[in-house]
């Protein structure tokens, strides 16, 4: 996912750009998160909360396979996810 349309670091009080990681910093500096729950960190550090669309769901009661959008800003990504047997 790009950081397109992020904008520049947010403002702290003493004037200094507060830095803000990638996804991939994100990632790499936080091996026990899930990919969600960074992504709602990442959204909530830019100012921007992610949005989620169901835009399909398929497969056997038991073994069913996603399909979401995730949305942030002006940023969006499609993947799909299977639950594990």
């Amino acid at each position: 996912m790009s950081e397109e349309g992020a904008g520049g670091g947010a403002r702290r009080s003493g004037g200094f750009p507060s830095p803000v990681l990638s996804l991939a910093q994100m990632l790499t500096s936080s091996p026990g998160k899930t990919p969600i729950s960074l992504l709602q960190e990442y959204g909530t550090r830019i100012g921007r909360t992610p949005g989620y669309d169901l835009l399909k769901a398929e497969g056997q009661a038991h073994q069913p396979n996603f399909t979401f959008r995730v949305t942030v800003g002006d940023v969006s990504c499609t993947g799909g996810s299977h639950s594990a047997p």
